[in-house]
């Protein structure tokens, strides 16, 4: 009897010691899952870097008896930290992009993200944290169908377009964004809440939030300066303005649109990265609006301040890929002996001579086209060879696929 009573008070010696570390953290993202799959729980991760001074601040509300006794009991738990080129792969094969950090991230046990939010650095707020991940009504697959079904309520919505610009799902997330504006109280919009929406949960320079703020710096100013982020205003504002350049829609942009983001840059401080980061746009526009004389002018002229073969062979691509016809064949022919002699690498060589290729198929000249073709098939082998990584042997298979396509056409 007596040592069953001692084996009894061992045992809940060492569970009040566990809830007194506060959470308790598996040693690895695929035990946490393995874990969470076992015992049917979903899984907390949280995301930090050991420099970031939040994240250190968060370390004794983590180690809380309270919130540990909470997490523990509800998920299986990981410390995600972001200076582990390892333990970062996994958001990288999720596709989530961190805008900041530290953040909760919380996943069904299928690796599923169920929810996430920027914590608050309280017991009481870490644990709501946790009990709003738990809610269904709150959890992305609910609140997806709900959002579906016409239901506009904004903290949800806060939630969806958060985790879609994460994760880069941009159809969702602009039309959530969109929708969340539509409904946002006007009387709020000079908010704290409004602008950590802009920052956190808009990925498009046409929303209303980013209209907004864009002529209200002054006002997010002084909110990054009450947070310790003096400047980070222009930081989320540049990024908006970067993700509206580079978005798909961009190619569409109206000349008076392009004008709107050479503005906007101006008001950030990237006046003097306008052209290297509209040309492309801005020559597109200038096709359509006024043809593509003034647009081979324009592109001229940035091909006269170009050094890099490189950049020299991309001016190339956007010739072949943007005007109407081989008007300028010739000239642009010039660039491409311009880049040749200054090219070294084998994947570089073969997309000069795949888009040599293209050219001469666009002046009309199958025969060239197709030597060129040839050509590039013979560089391509010893490209496929130099090929080290992933991203470079996929790059080269994108540039094989493409080789054969243009053959198929000129044949």
């Amino acid at each position: 009897m007596k040592k069953t009573l001692l084996l009894s008070a061992t045992l809940l010696f060492f569970q009040t010691l566990a809830l007194a570390q506060g959470i308790m953290w598996e040693p690895t993202i695929e035990t946490a899952f393995a874990k969470a799959k076992a015992q049917n729980k979903p899984v907390f991760v949280e995301c930090y870097h050991p420099s970031c001074p939040i994240c250190m601040k968060l370390e004794p509300t983590l180690k809380d008896n309270e919130v540990g006794k909470f997490y523990n009991q509800n998920f299986i738990n990981f410390k995600l930290n972001l200076s582990d080129a390892r333990q970062v792969k996994f958001l990288n094969d999720k596709k989530i992009y961190l805008l900041s950090y530290p953040l909760f991230l919380f996943f069904d046990n299928n690796q599923n993200i169920i929810y996430l939010n920027d914590p608050i650095n309280t017991p009481g707020s870490l644990i709501q944290h946790g009990k709003t991940a738990l809610d269904p009504e709150r959890q992305t697959a609910n609140a997806w169908k709900k959002y579906l079904a016409g239901t506009r309520d904004v903290n949800s919505m806060i939630d969806l377009s958060y985790q879609y610009r994460l994760t880069r799902d941009t159809t969702r997330n602009l039309r959530i964004a969109n929708d969340l504006y539509a409904v946002y109280p006007k009387d709020k919009l000079g908010s704290k809440e409004s602008w950590a929406i802009a920052k956190k949960c808009v990925m498009d320079m046409d929303n209303g939030f980013a209209e907004f703020w864009m002529k209200n710096l002054g006002t997010a100013r002084k909110y990054e300066g009450e947070d310790g982020h003096a400047g980070n205003e222009t930081n989320a504002m540049a990024l908006l303005i970067q993700m509206a350049i580079y978005s798909p829609k961009a190619s569409k942009y109206s000349m008076a649109k392009v004008n709107k983001i050479k503005q906007y840059m101006t008001l950030v401080g990237a006046g003097q990265y306008i052209t290297s980061n509209t040309w492309h746009i801005e020559a597109q526009a200038m096709i359509r609006e006024q043809g593509q004389d003034k647009a081979f002018t324009f592109i001229q002229n940035q091909v006269s301040q170009t050094k890099q073969p490189q950049m020299l062979v991309y001016y190339v691509t956007f010739y072949n890929n943007n005007f109407p016809d081989g008007k300028y064949a010739a000239q642009v022919r010039n660039w491409l002996n311009v880049a040749q002699p200054q090219l070294s690498s084998a994947q570089d060589l073969t997309n000069y001579r795949y888009e040599s290729a293209r050219l001469y198929k666009k002046a009309g000249d199958k025969a060239k086209a197709k030597q060129e073709i040839a050509q590039a098939k013979t560089t391509l082998g010893n490209a496929r060879a130099n090929a080290k990584d992933a991203n470079s042997r996929n790059v080269v298979e994108s540039l094989s696929k493409n080789i054969d396509k243009l053959a198929a056409e000129v044949n």
